[in-house]
């Protein structure tokens, strides 16, 4: 019973943060993924020219005060020499945010730390499904730095992102997914604040 209690308190918590929420940061995002260390050429051509696949996908932030609780989602299809299409995935799914002059200012700097999950998988037949090289997942702990600019409720946003190791899935089998150390992510959006 007091199992049950403390977990209805911690979802009831959860649920009711945007209440008390400073703001509420929705954004869509385009994020680049660097195997190696990056120029600043190489990371403004990755998203000019398109050298690399670019994940797209969404972003989500509550701020109480300077404290936050986020995370993003974002997807990259592709199609390999043999017209096989794959979809790789990176989520840094769950990131606890420090915005150190608050997130109603034109310029919002932010910290983040948090946890997420990368991976690629063979999109085909559900029936058709082979041995495990089909599926890659690794997760990852990682650090952020970046900044938003508030432009009276419209975000425009650039973050970079550090990830100091990657690990397969514990007890399986399943390979690791080849995740580089640095994302560099852009954003836009919207701030809904009271």
């Amino acid at each position: 019973m007091k199992t049950r209690f403390l977990a209805l308190v911690l979802v009831l918590a959860a649920f009711s943060a945007p209440c008390f929420a400073g703001a509420v940061h929705l954004t869509g995002d385009l994020s680049a993924n660097f195997l190696g260390s990056a120029t600043a050429q190489q990371i403004v051509n990755t998203f000019a020219v398109g050298d690399q696949p670019l994940f797209w996908g969404f972003g989500w932030e509550v701020i109480m005060r300077r404290a936050a609780l986020g995370g993003d989602y974002m997807v990259s299809f592709s199609q390999d020499a043999s017209a096989q299409w794959w979809l790789d995935w990176y989520a840094p799914a769950i990131a606890l945010g420090f915005h150190p002059v608050g997130a109603n200012h034109f310029i919002d700097p932010f910290l983040q730390v948090g946890l997420g999950c990368a991976g690629r998988v063979q999109l085909r037949r559900m029936m058709a499904m082979g041995p495990s090289s089909d599926l890659m997942i690794s997760l990852f702990p990682f650090a952020a730095a970046g900044f938003n600019f508030n432009l009276d409720g419209f975000l425009l946003g650039l973050k970079v992102a550090y990830t100091p190791f990657s690990t397969p899935i514990p007890v399986t089998n399943i390979p690791a997914y080849p995740l580089g150390s640095i994302q560099v992510s852009l954003s836009a959006g919207f701030a809904i604040g009271w």
